[in-house]
């Protein structure tokens, strides 16, 4: 008896809730909050991305790497740019320039995917550093297929 009478209790108990639940006035959903950029915003046509980390490689071509997410090593969503190391510091018109040879550009989310062997429409990429450890990025670019992708930004080099 006792059992039942627990029993009962608990489906009066949840029927209370899901009908409070059903019964309440819809209001304004809370818009969330807008992420903060530590390292700025990249955007990818209308969408702004926040860059909350990096990293950056010199390795016959100079790379750096901005994400949304904490940790860039293994971050599922990222844009990769990088110039040869011969045009660190000089603005290269995409359309003048081999990609994969003088510049690279990646990018990769859940949904989209631009692969390093993808042309550039148009557009010009800079990348700078100097011996104090800054990085200057300024990317204006049209992707492959049309997307506008650009990011500007002076970053301490980690």
């Amino acid at each position: 008896m006792k059992r039942v009478t627990h029993h009962i209790k608990l489906v009066a108990a949840v029927a209370t809730m899901l009908l409070g639940v059903a019964c309440t006035t819809p209001e304004e959903p809370t818009p969330k909050p807008k992420p903060l950029g530590t390292y700025g915003y990249f955007y990818l046509g209308e969408e702004e991305v926040p860059v909350v980390s990096y990293s950056t490689v010199e390795d016959g071509h100079f790379l750096l790497k901005l994400s949304p997410l904490e940790d860039v090593r293994s971050a599922t969503t990222y844009a990769i740019v990088g110039v040869n190391t011969a045009f660190i510091g000089t603005e290269i018109d995409v359309t003048t320039k081999y990609h994969n040879d003088d510049y690279i550009f990646v990018y990769e989310d859940p949904t989209r995917y631009y692969a390093p062997y993808r042309q550039l429409q148009s557009g010009t990429i800079m990348l700078d550093k100097n011996g104090a450890g800054m990085v200057r990025a300024k990317v204006d670019i049209v992707l492959s297929d049309g997307t506008p992708f650009s990011y500007e930004q002076i970053l301490l080099a980690k």
